[in-house]
Parts: structure tokens; C-alpha cells; sequence
């Protein structure tokens, strides 16, 4: 077999990889410094590729050879169970607590896909764990026969519409596809949906397992309404596993107890003069950064702006009444600007970080939060979301009152 990769990033890597491992020859192409792909037997892209600025894409849709992705290469040679979570937003934090709850019951679980470790990484091991697969749009556009025993959809909104002809109606088609080959009574929906197999419900600040009390929202760090339906799909997720009795039984309530989301989510990174300085660098979207505004109970300073996705900024207009003064930058914050701007007091620091920071911080007032919930992507300024996590973790802590 002779495979051509397109992309030569972390999945494009594992995939070559994986191509050792299966005997295959193959041959990693990018755009930058390949102009023509070679003669393939099967062709595999990279999730990073854009396909409408890539030729080698374009040619790879032209070449009548099979084309798929590198979580479609893996699933053909992953030898285990796959859980799949895709959604606008929730799935690192629910694919990493599915994968947290599943140890902790005493079932083998790693996490894997758009979470940061390819599905073709966990194919040149044993594959003695069951996956839990971060699933992203990306992933799913040639993902054909991709059929993991369970898979959460928790939610959609406007995100990535620069990628698609269709905009957001093709944005959601292109994620309802994970459900294409699971079976109807494991497709589970986030709390957002209408579904009537749900099995795990909210009631009056309780989880609820099949109509049974587990244990009160309030014990955990999951409380938040975000938050809240991510544990509930990785419940939903788990139940698909194991029986009931084993979620009633105890152990899994000390583990949500026990469970900690990870960084630049909402996270507290320090706290001076009364005011909160909070990181939620991975709220890309605008759906994301309501769900924050929603969580931190103070009055708002917040940090928008990043990379142009072609989203619909209009639902940040619901912000208004809960923010003292939006402080914008990069690509986007003329678009935020004109959603915002009338109603909330507005300062653009072009593409400044620093600055930005600072305006911030000079805006708040003891009580305040300064918040860093972007709606965009990072890559107009930063290599990533957590990079521009780190970089207001670090002003944050270097902030002095007296330099307001």
C-alpha cells in the first residue's frame, strides 16, 4: 500500500507512523514546499488542512484515488472500543472527564483525537484501553465509515463558517455525521437538545441516573450550566460501558467530586486589589463566551478579539447588560466592535495583547473581573489558544495595582 499524507503536523505524523507499523510506504506532502501530489494508493489529510486553500486538497478531490482523514486511517486499525464526543463546545472537558469517570470505575480509558494525541498514535501501542475520541468538524468532513459504540453531540452554534460553502447549516451537517453509523439508542445529545433516551437528567441541582438522586451539582467543580452538560453526556457516554448500578453505587459521585477541569477554561489565574483575573483563552466562539459570562458572578471587564472564523458575532450583543467595558483586538474586534459598540464602552488595541491586557485591567475596579474570553481562535496572534492562555496568566501575575 502506498499512502500519501497531507499535512505534516501531529496527526499527519502519527499517521506515518501508523503506515510503519502496517508496512505501508508513504510520504508526507505540504503545501508549502510540494506542488504536485505524487501517485497514491490512499490519501490522508491532516485535520489542519483548509481544503479551500490548499491545492494539494484540491488535487487529492481531483485524483479519483480514496481520500480520508487521519481519524478515518486510525479507525480502520484501531483494535478496541471508541467513544466519540463532538459539539461547538464542551469536548475536551467532556472526552476528558468520560476518559477520568472510566478509570475510575475500573475500565481502561485514554483520551485521544482533537484532545491532542492522534487516534493513530493509540493504534501503535497494545490498544489495550478504550479510546475517548475528541471529535472536531475537521475530522468528520472524511471520516466515511467512522463508528464508535457511542457518541455525544452536546451542542452547536456559529463556529469555522469560513470553511464551508453551506456556512452554519453545513457546519452542523458536517457534525451530525458522527452519529452516521452508531446506533439510534447511542446517539446522545447534550442537555440543549430535545431527546427523549435521555438517561441522565438535572433536577433542582441534582444528577440523576436513570431517575435516581447521585449526587448534588453543588459538591462538585461541574456546577456551572456548561459544565453541567458536559457531565451529563460523560455520564450518558459511561452508562453506554457499564450498568447503572455501577454510577449509584458511590464511586462514581466521589469521582465527579474529585474531577478538576482543565486549564483555560474559566480558570482563576490570580486575584489583586479585589479584582479576579480569569482565563477562558479556549472560548473561541461566542456560544463559549456566554457560558463564561454566565459562570463568573461579577461585574464584567472582558478581553475579545482573534482570528476571523466567518462566525456570527451577534449573540455577544447579549452581554451588554452584564459588561462594564469590552477591551477588543486582532483580526476580529472591528466585527465585535460593531455588535458591541453603542452599547457597552469599547477600546480596540489593535493587535496588541499587552496593551489590551492593560486597558483591561485599568478599567476594573475592585469586585471586577478581568475576563479573557476571546470568541475567536488565536492564530491571527499566538501559535495557539493556550499560548494566549499563558501569555494573560503571565500579565496577570505580573500586574501591580500601580501600574493602572
Amino acid at each position: 500500500m502506498n499512502v500519501v499524507i497531507i499535512g505534516g503536523g501531529a496527526s499527519g505524523q502519527a499517521a506515518a507512523k501508523l503506515c510503519g507499523k502496517l508496512n505501508f510506504s508513504c510520504r508526507i506532502v505540504e503545501d508549502k514546499k510540494d506542488k504536485i501530489l505524487p501517485p497514491a494508493d490512499l490519501i490522508v489529510t491532516s485535520p489542519g488542512v483548509f481544503p479551500g486553500r490548499s491545492e494539494l486538497y484540491r488535487q487529492a478531490l481531483d485524483s479519483g484515488t480514496e481520500f480520508i482523514g487521519e481519524l478515518e486511517f486510525a479507525f480502520r486499525h484501531f483494535e478496541n472500543r471508541i467513544l466519540a464526543v463532538t459539539g461547538t463546545n464542551g469536548k475536551t472537558t467532556t472526552t476528558e472527564l468520560t476518559t477520568f469517570l472510566l478509570n475510575a470505575l475500573d475500565v481502561p480509558a485514554v483520551s485521544a483525537g482533537n484532545i491532542g494525541t492522534p487516534l493513530s498514535e493509540l493504534c501503535l501501542g497494545p490498544m489495550t484501553q478504550t479510546a475517548v475520541v475528541e471529535v472536531s468538524n475537521f475530522q468528520l468532513e472524511r471520516a466515511p465509515t467512522f463508528a464508535p459504540l457511542a457518541a455525544a453531540l452536546l451542542n452547536l452554534a456559529s463556529d469555522h463558517e469560513d470553511r464551508y460553502i453551506g456556512g452554519f447549516e453545513e457546519y452542523c451537517a458536517v457534525k451530525r455525521r458522527i452519529f452516521d453509523h452508531v446506533s439510534p439508542e447511542n446517539r446522545i445529545r447534550g442537555l440543549s437538545f430535545d431527546w427523549p433516551g435521555r438517561r441522565v437528567t438535572v433536577n433542582e441541582g441534582d444528577l440523576l441516573i436513570d431517575g435516581t438522586p447521585v449526587l448534588a451539582l453543588s459538591e462538585t467543580l461541574l456546577a456551572a450550566p456548561h459544565n453541567t452538560e458536559n457531565l451529563a453526556a460523560a455520564a450518558e457516554l459511561v452508562l453506554r460501558v457499564l450498568p447503572a448500578g455501577k454510577l449509584t453505587d458511590g464511586r462514581f459521585a466521589e469521582a465527579v467530586k474529585a474531577f478538576k477541569p482543565g486549564r483555560h477554561r474559566i480558570e482563576t489565574v490570580a486575584e489583586k486589589n479585589g479584582i479576579l483575573f480569569v482565563n477562558d483563552s479556549k472560548a473561541t466562539n461566542p456560544a463559549a463566551v456566554l457560558a463564561a459570562a454566565a459562570a463568573v458572578e461579577r461585574p464584567l471587564v472582558i478581553l475579545l478579539g482573534g482570528l476571523d472564523k466567518g462566525m456570527d458575532f451577534s449573540p455577544l450583543a447579549a452581554l451588554a447588560d452584564h459588561l462594564k467595558t469590552a477591551v477588543l483586538y486582532g483580526e476580529s474586534a472591528e466585527k465585535i466592535g460593531a455588535v458591541l459598540g453603542g452599547k457597552v464602552p469599547c477600546f480596540s488595541c489593535g493587535r496588541d495583547f499587552e496593551k489590551a491586557f492593560h486597558a483591561a485591567a485599568a478599567a476594573a475596579q475592585p469586585g471586577d473581573c478581568v475576563l479573557l474570553s476571546p470568541a475567536c481562535a488565536s492564530m491571527d496572534m499566538f501559535k495557539n489558544y493556550q499560548e494566549r492562555g499563558d501569555r494573560f496568566r503571565e500579565l496577570a501575575e505580573n500586574w501591580r495595582p500601580e501600574t493602572r
